[in-house]
Parts: structure tokens; C-alpha cells; sequence
């Protein structure tokens, strides 16, 4: 099957365990069918579901390679770890096994965490070892905390260490996580030992990850207790200490629970996009969703930055769109380069295909709109459901904001926007309405900048010439904003559908240059479900 941001029928993707082998990444990840018993019990009884990829958009299928254990088992769910291979020449799994309901598993009414391990000779093919089951240390950590196994070679030591998402025993609930540590000679037997990292910052550090890229270490962790992000560290050695960059997170509040693999020289991050309740813009996050997987890149000074893997870009040049370029607000018509004036019914066709090295551009190659008082807007149509947007922006100098819109009304009032600040030195996601307006004017949410936890931090001094680059990827309700092939943004859109979609600029200037929007030869498919709002 073939997706940009993979959804199982009939399920959700929840915490990612990806492990690269042989060119390829297998994708396990915690199989959500949602069968709680109350509408917020999500992660019932996960199994570690399989998908194998080589390019990040054709994925196959492997269904159920981990099941979930019984009522009298301890992992009556089987929650997140890692995979390893081991000198033995097999492969090692280690998960979270907890069981929320037989008293057996519990402790003063709570359910404890055990690390459970598994072996296999092909990664589908999976046999538990009950025997090697094991709790928490609790002269060190607490064992209602014990989750989310990382195992690795540690070469300095010679012997493999485990990484686990824990608590110190006695700990306060909000600034007593730390990523606790283990160590193995055979992968069997394991003894605890103080904190691999302990930041005393947050309640746990989820989904830790670790990885070497050029001459530095990169530590990789979950949080949720200051807000639902992915947190990346950076060191010169494993023994610290662990700094963090200005900016420490390759994505927003809809990208959680990353973890990393490398394979044909690129290492992926892979997360998942959460759904909101109700399907509803409105609606409260939820728990597993979507795939979503970002390429990372790293700086010359250590940062990693994000970008979209190679095929996924590849996969939308099948086909360009035709898009119509309709007037600008407020009867200011932008200033095309080439041209004094729109042409007399005030709308334009952009090419069926991209201008040809050597020839011409199109008259698209260079829009500008100029406006110091309020904003201002470049409007097409044309958008389809399934679609990847490509433009170069240039801002003037004292810009306070400017930005795409996307499925919108034929005003450009209705629908999605992402707006670059760069007096903030922020990107945020906003939409309008921003809730359903009520009979007083304060029901639309007016006090509120933009949507709550879609934002991210942005230097535009690094920007030669004022001059950034946008790629927008959407796929259902999904949108997934990369700016200089290095920040993203990605959020949930599932109220409007509609095809306009156009950049702004509000008390400034931009110039906007090649302008681009394709799509996927599979879209047919997806526009049959698309609906007008």
C-alpha cells in the first residue's frame, strides 16, 4: 500500500519501534483499535503490529507480529521498547508488559511495568521468555515507571545498556523522571544502576532513542508533563554532559513519541500524528493516529534539522495541478513580474507543466504583494485533497507576518494558515474560525494567537536575503508544513476541504517565486471522499 502518512483500516498507529535491517526499516509500532473501556482509555491492550518500508511511502503489511498475552499475564498489553540484534545471531525484542486489570500485576491499586523480552531469526516471527521478565529496581527507581526498554552496545564498556523511561524511587510526579539505565552481558540478565540522565525537568522521559551521527551522541525523549513533545539532547560523549539546543524538538504538539533508524545512509524520525476527538478541529488530542516519519539532517553546529525523506518528495511530481490565480483582496491586484496588470477578467491559469531549464518562466515566476496597512492577500484554486505546495518567499525588511493559506473559501477566510512571524522569530498554525462563533463577539476565541501547542521557534537572521523556502505536504487531514527543508509543522485540519488557497502578507511586502502544486497519481482516489464545508 502506498500513503504519506501511513493509517492501518481498522486501527491506529501508536509509539513507533523502528529497526533498520538489511536496507530496509521495520516499522513496529503499538496496534490501537480503540476497544477501551471509556472513550479515554486509549493503548487497551496493544499488540506490536509490523510495517516494512524502503522508501517511506510503499509499505507492507505484516499485521500482528507481537500478540497481546492473556488475562493472567503481565503483559495483557504490550507497550514500547526496541530492537536489537544480538552477538548470538538472533534478534532481541524488549517491551513494556503491563496488565490494568488483574490485581495479581498491581500494587496499592496501581499497575505496575515490567520489561518483557522476545527472540527471533527473521523479525516476523516472535517467541516470548517469560523467565526473562523483570521490574524495577526499587532501592533505585519506582516501579509504576519501568517502560519503554532502549537497548544498545555500549562499546566503552563492553556490555549492552538499557535505556528505560523511569522514575527515581520517592520522586515527586512532576520533575522526578529520568531515563533510567541497566546493564546486560548476554541480554538476559540485567542489573540496575543509577540514572543515564537526570534532568529533574519533567514527569518521564518517554520513547527513549540514542544514536551517534558524526561526533556527537543525540538522546532522544518524550515528554507530556510541560506539553507533548519530542526532546532531543546532544553530547560528545555518552557520559555527558547532555545539552540541549536552542531549538530541542523536530516537530509540534502533532508529532509525538519519536524514534530513529538509519538505513541507505539517512536516519529517519518516526512518530505519530495524533487524531483529535470527534474528528473535530475542536476536539480534544488523542492518543495514536497517523505515521508520519521526517529525515533528519544535521547542522554544522550539532542541530538536527528536518526534512521530508527523498521518495515522499518524489512521489507527488507525477502529475502538476492546475491551479487559477484569482484577484487579490481588496481590489489591489499583485504585481506580476513581466506584466503591468492582470489580465482583464482578473484570473490566470498557472501552467499544466513546471517551466524547462533554458526557456522562459511562466509569468508565475515572481508575484509580489505590498500592503502597510492591514493585510493582503495571493489567492488560487485549485487545491486538492491529496497535494504537495512548493514556493520561494522573499520578505521585506519590518514584515510583521506573511504566510500560506490553505483549504479556503474564495476570500480567504475560511480555513487553514501558517503564519511566519518574524518579530516572534516563531511559525504557527492558526485557523478561522477558531471555534464556533456563539451570539457574543468573545466565542471566537480571539484572545487565543494561534492554535494551542502548534508552534515553533525560528531564527530568521539565518536567512540570506530575507529569502525561505516552503513545502507543504496534505494527505486527509493531515498537513505537514516544512519551512527551509529543516523546521516542520505538522497539524490536524478536519473541518474544511476546500480548494482555495493562496499566501498573505500583513503590514509588508513579499515577493513569491515558483510557485508549484502536485500531486499524486492516487488522488482520484482520495477525492472521491472529499467533502465541501
Amino acid at each position: 500500500m502506498s500513503e504519506v502518512f501511513y493509517q492501518p483500516k481498522g486501527g491506529w498507529v501508536g509509539d513507533t519501534i523502528p529497526f533498520a535491517h538489511n536496507g530496509k526499516f521495520y516499522i513496529f509500532y503499538l496496534h490501537d483499535e480503540r476497544k477501551g473501556h471509556t472513550e479515554d482509555e486509549y493503548g487497551y491492550r496493544t499488540s506490536w503490529n509490523l510495517l516494512i518500508t524502503e522508501d517511506g511511502v510503499h509499505f507492507e503489511d505484516r499485521g500482528v507480529v507481537l500478540p497481546v498475552g492473556g488475562y493472567e499475564d503481565a503483559d495483557y498489553a504490550c507497550y514500547t521498547g526496541s530492537v536489537i540484534a544480538g552477538k548470538d545471531g538472533r534478534f532481541h525484542l524488549f517491551y513494556t508488559a503491563q496488565n490494568n486489570y488483574n490485581p495479581r500485576y498491581h500494587r496499592d491499586g496501581r499497575p505496575l511495568q515490567f520489561v518483557a523480552h522476545a527472540t527471533s531469526e527473521d523479525l516476523i516471527h516472535w517467541e516470548k521468555d517469560p523467565k526473562a521478565r523483570f521490574g524495577a529496581d526499587e532501592r533505585i527507581y519506582e516501579p509504576f515507571d519501568w517502560r519503554d526498554p532502549f537497548v544498545f552496545y555500549n562499546e566503552e564498556e563492553e556490555c549492552y545498556n538499557m535505556l528505560l523511561a523511569a522514575r527515581l524511587q520517592g520522586a515527586g510526579d512532576k520533575n522526578g523522571g529520568c531515563v533510567g539505565l541497566c546493564r546486560s552481558k548476554d541480554l538476559i540478565h540485567w542489573q540496575a544502576a543509577e540514572p543515564f540522565y537526570h534532568p529533574e525537568s519533567y514527569m518521564t522521559h518517554e520513547c527513549p532513542d540514542l544514536f551517534r551521527m558524526g561526533n556527537k551522541w543525540y538522546l532522544v525523549y518524550s515528554t507530556f508533563s510541560e506539553k507533548f513533545v519530542t526532546h532531543y539532547r546532544m553530547s560528545d560523549s555518552l557520559g555527558g554532559p547532555w545539552t540541549a539546543p536552542v531549538e530541542d524538538t523536530f516537530d509540534g504538539r502533532a508529532f509525538y513519541a519519536a524514534k530513529t533508524a538509519k538505513a541507505h545512509g539517512h536516519r529517519w524520525a518516526f512518530a505519530w500524528v495524533p487524531t483529535r476527538r470527534g474528528e473535530s478541529d475542536f476536539g480534544q488530542y488523542e492518543w495514536g493516529g497517523s505515521l508520519l516519519i521526517h529525515q533528519l539532517k544535521q547542522e554544522v553546529d550539532g542541530r538536527l534539522t528536518v526534512s521530508p525523506p527523498e521518495a515522499v518528495q518524489e512521489t507527488f511530481a507525477e502529475r502538476v495541478i492546475r491551479c487559477e490565480l484569482i484577484t487579490a483582496k481588496r481590489g489591489e491586484e499583485p504585481l506580476i513580474e513581466g506584466q503591468e496588470s492582470l489580465p482583464e477578467q482578473g484570473r490566470t491559469e498557472l501552467p499544466e507543466s513546471p517551466p524547462i531549464e533554458g526557456q522562459e518562466n511562466s509569468i508565475f515566476s515572481k508575484l509580489e504583494l505590498h500592503n502597510v496597512e492591514g493585510k493582503k492577500n495571493l489567492i488560487f484554486d485549485g487545491m486538492e485533497e491529496t497535494c504537495m505546495m512548493e514556493a520561494d518567499l522573499i520578505y521585506e525588511e519590518g514584515t510583521r507576518a506573511f504566510g500560506l493559506a490553505v483549504r479556503q473559501d474564495e476570500k480567504l477566510e475560511r480555513g487553514y494558515y501558517f503564519r511566519l512571524e518574524p518579530f516572534y522569530n516563531r511559525v504557527v498554525a492558526d485557523m478561522w474560525p477558531r471555534r464556533v462563533a456563539g451570539v457574543n463577539q468573545w466565542y471566537i476565541d480571539g484572545d487565543k494567537a494561534f492554535m494551542v501547542e502548534l508552534e515553533r521557534p525560528f531564527d530568521f537572521s539565518r536567512l540570506p536575503k530575507r529569502r525561505l523556502h516552503l513545502r507543504l505536504i496534505a494527505e486527509g487531514s493531515i498537513l505537514c508544513l516544512y519551512v527551509n527543508e529543516s523546521l516542520a509543522l505538522t497539524m490536524r485540519a478536519y473541518e474544511s476541504r476546500r480548494s482555495h488557497w493562496g499566501f498573505f502578507v500583513d503590514d509588508g511586502g513579499i515577493q513569491v517565486e515558483n510557485v508549484r502544486l502536485t500531486a499524486r497519481n492516487i488522488h482520484s482516489e482520495t477525492n472521491e471522499r472529499r467533502r465541501e464545508c
